[in-house]
C-alpha cells in the first residue's frame, strides 16, 4: 500500500522531463531566432497587458488581508488537535530560504543604481530624489505585493490538502473545487505542466544572476579566470549540497540547512552593518522604509502613463512575473511545513516576516555599496554600465575589513540561499509528479533526487548557450495562465471555505434537532 502512494505519476513526470528539453532545444538550435521570439512576446505582453500585473498584485494584497481578518482567519490546516510542526523562527527560516534565491543577494547590493540612472517618478536621474526613490523601490518590489503572489496559491492549496484530506500535494490542488474527483484529467495536468515550466523559467533566471555573482567570490578568492567553467562549478557544487540536503530529506536536510543558511546571513548583515558606514545605513535605510509607507499605495497603482521611461515595464512588471512564476513551487512548499497553523498566521507570516527579511538585505547591502558610491571608492555606475555587477559586490565588499573573509561568507550563502531555493522545488516537483502523498510524507527519496540533479542540469546549458537573456523574457510569457489559474484558486477557495462553513453550521444543529424530534414524539406518545 504504501509503495503506491508513493508511485510516481509517470504521465506528468514524463510532460515534466519533456518540458525540460522543449525549454533548452529551441536555445541550443537556435537561440538567436529563440529569442528574438519571446522579447516581441515580451514587447507585446508589456505593452497591452501591462495593467493587468499591476491591478493583480493589489487585487492579492486585499483579497489576502480579507482573508487573514476575516471571519475565515482561524480556519486551521488540519485538525483541531494539529499543532504547528515547526517552531515559528524554524518555519520562517524555511519559507524565506524557499522563495528568495540568491537572487536577493544580487539584486539587493545593486539595484539602487539602476534607479538612481533611471529614476521612476519623473525624477531626475542623478538628484537627490532620485536617490530617495534608488534606496526605496527595491523594498518594494521584494515587499508585500511580492510575497503576497507566493501566499495565495499557498493557502489555496493547503486548505484543500489539510481540511479537505486530498492526498496530492500539486498545484491543480489548489483548483480541487472545481475539479472535485478529476484529480488526474487534461485539465488537472495541463494546470501542473504550467507550474513546471513557471518553476524552470524562475529557478533558471534566479541561478543565472547569482551564478556569475559567486563566481566572481571564488575567483577574488582563489586567483581562478571567471568564465564558464568556473560558473558551471558554482551549479554543481549548488548541486551537490541540495541533492545532498534532498537525500536526507525534509527534516534532516533542508531544515537544518535552511536553519544553518538564515544564521549566517543574519551574522553576516550584522557584521556589515558594525563595521560599515553604521550611521549611514540606518538613516537611509529608516527613511527608504518611510518612503515605502508614505507612497506604498502610488507605488502600487503607478502605471507610468504620462511618459514613456519603461521602469515600470522594466521592473515592476519584471518582478511581478517573476513572483508570479515563482508561486506555485513555494506554495507548494510552503503548505508542506504549514500544517496545525491558522490562515491568518500563514498569510501574517509570509507577508511580514518575507517582507522584513527582503528589506535587511537591501537596506545593508545596498546602502553599503551607495556609501561607497557616493564616497568615490566605488564607481558603481560605470561599472554596472559595463555589465559587471557581479564585479560591482566584490569591489564594495573590499572595501570592508576582514574583506576576504566577508566575500567568502557572502559567496557561501549565495551558494546555500540557491541550494535551498532548488531542494524545495525538487521537494515541490517531486510530490507534484507522485500519485498520493498522504498527510506529513515526503515524495520517494530517488525521485525528490532526480528532480535536484535535472534542475541543475537546464542552468548549465543555459549558461553554455547564453539563453538567460531569453529566458528572462519566459518568465513573463509562463506568468500569464499562471496569473489566471490562480484567480481561479481564490475563488475555489473561498467557495470550498463558504461550503466548509454551511456544512459545519449544519453539523452543529444536528444534535439540537435530533433532541426536539425526540421530545416531540415523546409527547405525542404520551397524549395517546
Amino acid at each position: 500500500m504504501a509503495m503506491k502512494k508513493h508511485s510516481v505519476d509517470k504521465p506528468t513526470f514524463a510532460l515534466a522531463v519533456g518540458v525540460i528539453f522543449l525549454v533548452c532545444m529551441p536555445l541550443v538550435l537556435a537561440p538567436e531566432t529563440g529569442g528574438a521570439t519571446l522579447k516581441a512576446l515580451h514587447q507585446w505582453i508589456t505593452q497591452q497587458l501591462g495593467q493587468v500585473y499591476i491591478l493583480a498584485a493589489n487585487a492579492v494584497l486585499i483579497f489576502l488581508g480579507w482573508l487573514a481578518f476575516g471571519r475565515f482567519g482561524q480556519v486551521k490546516l488540519g485538525d483541531a488537535e494539529d499543532k504547528p510542526d515547526y517552531s515559528t523562527f524554524t518555519w520562517v527560516g524555511m519559507l524565506f530560504c524557499a522563495g528568495v534565491g540568491a537572487g536577493l543577494m544580487y539584486w539587493a547590493a545593486i539595484e539602487w543604481a539602476f534607479y538612481y540612472e533611471q529614476p521612476p517618478m519623473g525624477a531626475e536621474p542623478g538628484s537627490a530624489a532620485a536617490l530617495r526613490w534608488a534606496s526605496s523601490y527595491g523594498i518594494f518590489h521584494w515587499g508585500p505585493s511580492a510575497w503576497a503572489f507566493y501566499c495565495l496559491p499557498a493557502v489555496a492549496i493547503a486548505y484543500p490538502y489539510y481540511v479537505k484530506k486530498v492526498p496530492l500535494l500539486r498545484f491543480s490542488t489548489g483548483m480541487h473545487h472545481f475539479l472535485g474527483k478529476n484529480t488526474s484529467g487534461v485539465t488537472a495536468r495541463g494546470i501542473d505542466l504550467m507550474f513546471m515550466l513557471a518553476l524552470l523559467g524562475g529557478a533558471g533566471s534566479s541561478l543565472g544572476f547569482s551564478t556569475p555573482m559567486i563566481s566572481a567570490g571564488i575567483a577574488r578568492l582563489t586567483g581562478l579566470e571567471q568564465g564558464f567553467g568556473l560558473d558551471a562549478a558554482v551549479v554543481v557544487l549548488s548541486i551537490a549540497i541540495f541533492a545532498g540536503s534532498v537525500f536526507f530529506g525534509l527534516e534532516r536536510g533542508f531544515r537544518k540547512l535552511s536553519g544553518f543558511s538564515v544564521r549566517l546571513a543574519i551574522g553576516l548583515l550584522l557584521f556589515i552593518l558594525l563595521a560599515g558606514p553604521t550611521a549611514f545605513i540606518l538613516k537611509t535605510g529608516i527613511n527608504a522604509l518611510g518612503n515605502v509607507l508614505q507612497n506604498f499605495v502610488s507605488m502600487s497603482t503607478w502605471t507610468e502613463p504620462f511618459a514613456d521611461g519603461g521602469f515600470v515595464e522594466d521592473w515592476t512588471m519584471f518582478y511581478w512575473a517573476w513572483w508570479i512564476a515563482y508561486a506555485p513551487f513555494v506554495g507548494l512548499f510552503v503548505t508542506r511545513i504549514s500544517r496545525g497553523r491558522t490562515l491568518r498566521q500563514v498569510i501574517v507570516g509570509m507577508l511580514v516576516f518575507g517582507s522584513l527579511g527582503c528589506s535587511l538585505f537591501y537596506i545593508v547591502l545596498g546602502n553599503l555599496s551607495l556609501y561607497h558610491f557616493l564616497e568615490g571608492n566605488v564607481d558603481v555606475v560605470a561599472i554596472l554600465g559595463q555589465g559587471g555587477g557581479k564585479d560591482v559586490i566584490v569591489a564594495v565588499l573590499d572595501q570592508l575589513p576582514l574583506a576576504a573573509l566577508v566575500i567568502a561568507a557572502f559567496s557561501l550563502v549565495s551558494i546555500l540561499f540557491s541550494a535551498t531555493t532548488y531542494d524545495s522545488a525538487a521537494l515541490a516537483l517531486a510530490g507534484s509528479a507522485t500519485r498520493e502523498l498522504p498527510i506529513g510524507e515526503n515524495p520517494a527519496r530517488w525521485h525528490r533526487i532526480s528532480w535536484a540533479m535535472m534542475l541543475g542540469v537546464l542552468p548549465i546549458t543555459l549558461l553554455f548557450v547564453g539563453g538567460l537573456t531569453s529566458l528572462q523574457t519566459v518568465l513573463l510569457v509562463v506568468s500569464l495562465p499562471i496569473l489566471a489559474i490562480c484567480v481561479l484558486m481564490a475563488v475555489s477557495l473561498v467557495c470550498s471555505l463558504q461550503a466548509g462553513e454551511t456544512a459545519a453550521a449544519h453539523a452543529a444543529e444536528q444534535p439540537a434537532d435530533g433532541a426536539a424530534g425526540r421530545m416531540n414524539a415523546a409527547v405525542e406518545g404520551g397524549a395517546r
